[in-house]
This record gives C-alpha cells, sequence and structure tokens, in this order.
C-alpha cells in the first residue's frame, strides 16, 4: 500500500471511480424503454382511411390522459397504443428499480432508487395531468397572456422554487411532489401561443415521461454519458412532438422509430463502455 499522500489521494480516486462505475446499470433501463418503444410500432401504424381519432374541443381535451399518449397523427389503434404505454410506462419503473436492486446484491455497490421511483411516478402523473390541467387553466381561463419576458422570469422563479424543494432533506415525499407541481405549472408556459412549443399534449407524452425518467437517472448516476444520452433523447422528443401533424414521416411511426434507435443505441454504447473501463 502507498505511503505517500500524494498517491492515498490517487488511490482513494480510483477506488472511489471504481465503485461509480461499478454502480453504474443505466444501460439496462435504456435498452428496456428502447425495446417497449420498438413493441409499440404496430400500434402506431398511422390509419390509412382516417377519420378523426384526436379529441378536439374545450378544456376537457388537456385533462384526458389517453389522448396524451397517443401519437399527432390519425392511428389505426388509438386506444390500443394509449393502453399500451400506460402499462409500459408502470412496467418499465418497476423493471428499473428490480434491475438496480439485483445489480447491487451482485456487485457490492448500491444505487439509490427511491429518487428515481419518486420522480418517475410523480413525474408520470406531471405529464399527464398537471401540465395538461396547468395548461388547460392558462389557455383558457386567463384574460391576458404574459410576454415571452415575463413568462420566463416566471418560469425561472418556479423552476428555481422545485430545485429548492427537490434539495429539501427532510419532508421529502411532500416536497417532491410540490416540486414537481411547480415543474408542471412552469413547463405550461411554453405552450403559451407567443411561444408554442408542445411537450405532448398533442399526443406523445410518454416520451417525456421517458425523458423525465432518464434525466433523473442521469443525476441519481452522475454519469456524463447517461447525461448525454437524456440530453439527445430529450432533443429528439421535442423535435417529434413539434413536429406538424400532417407530418407522417417524423409524427407517427417514423418518429417512434427514430426514439426507439435513440434509446437502443443509447444503451448499447453505454453497456459497451461499462464494459471497457471494467
Amino acid at each position: 500500500m502507498a505511503s505517500d499522500p500524494g498517491e492515498l489521494l490517487d488511490e482513494l480516486a480510483g477506488l472511489r471511480k471504481r465503485a461509480r462505475d461499478d454502480r453504474h446499470g443505466y444501460w439496462f433501463p435504456l435498452l428496456l424503454m428502447g425495446v417497449l418503444t420498438l413493441v409499440s410500432l404496430p400500434l402506431s401504424q398511422a390509419d390509412p382511411n382516417p377519420t378523426d381519432h384526436l379529441v378536439d374541443g374545450g378544456p376537457g381535451w388537456w385533462m384526458n390522459p389517453l389522448v396524451h399518449l397517443r401519437l399527432k397523427t390519425e392511428m389505426v389503434h388509438p386506444l390500443g397504443l394509449a393502453l399500451y404505454w400506460l402499462v409500459a410506462l408502470l412496467v418499465g419503473v418497476l423493471a428499473t428499480v428490480w434491475w438496480y436492486r439485483w445489480r447491487a446484491r451482485r456487485v457490492g455497490v448500491e444505487t439509490p432508487t427511491g429518487t428515481y421511483v419518486q420522480v418517475a411516478l410523480f413525474g408520470l402523473v406531471a405529464v399527464l395531468f398537471g401540465i395538461p390541467l396547468s395548461t388547460s387553466v392558462i389557455l383558457h381561463y386567463t384574460l391576458f397572456y404574459p410576454t415571452i419576458l415575463v413568462a420566463a422570469v416566471v418560469m425561472a422563479v418556479l423552476l428555481g422554487l422545485a430545485l429548492l424543494c427537490f434539495r429539501a432533506r427532510r419532508w421529502r415525499p411532500l416536497f417532491v411532489p410540490l416540486g414537481l407541481l411547480l415543474v408542471s405549472v412552469a413547463l405550461s408556459l411554453l405552450q403559451l401561443p407567443d411561444v408554442d412549443v408542445d411537450l405532448g399534449m398533442a399526443g406523445g407524452a410518454q416520451f417525456m415521461a421517458i425523458a423525465l425518467g432518464l434525466v433523473t437517472l442521469a443525476w441519481i448516476e452522475r454519469s456524463v454519458l447517461c447525461s448525454v444520452i437524456a440530453v439527445v433523447f430529450t432533443t429528439c422528443v421535442l423535435i417529434v412532438n413539434n413536429l406538424s401533424m400532417e407530418n407522417d414521416a417524423l409524427g407517427g411511426a417514423g418518429g417512434v422509430l427514430l426514439l426507439a434507435a435513440t434509446l437502443v443505441l443509447g444503451g448499447l454504447g453505454a453497456l459497451v463502455a461499462g464494459r471497457a473501463s471494467s
């Protein structure tokens, strides 16, 4: 064993890095969600004789979570796709928790999954209910829309308060949902007419939920590679969700295939990188 203080520090840093590398297991949820996305392709096919499968109208449309779990294009099986994703997202969360706990017993280094479960489940509620509800209030019940500058300031304040909630060490079961509620209200401001960023309210909310889970995993694992994959995937989700409804190339099955490929390639890349560093 090294006796020099500098060598001891280097040795300690190496042990910490090796422990972090042993703890990393995010390749599995990446591949899992990629496979679940690929499996949804048969239900994502565009209807060759479209009727109006998408519900249009008043505030009730915003509060229909099954509509948000569909796609922007008209499909043959819109209800089947929505129900599939409702089950698939829950299965993905449970399987990810099982994976990390199984891996902890195998390698002896545990990745805490409590924060991931809270953010994933409450984030799913925020995506399916929180953002639609606050968006509905903003678009249908406000007397005037704030300017982009005012919206940006309000968003910054809400996100700052949400960050404080997430960092709270006491009363976490209370503060984490409160933080996600603040985030949902802040994100709803992106859908103002002057900004017009679709977060999945016209279909594709399931991918925003997956992106939120990946960002949480990247923060928990303190992984640069996982962070890069999460940012790339979130960017692809925003691109696909903000295409025009008439763009079948990426608004329907094509967009699903792009997102699935991003997850699968990211998972395989993470697996190879993990094997190379071990």
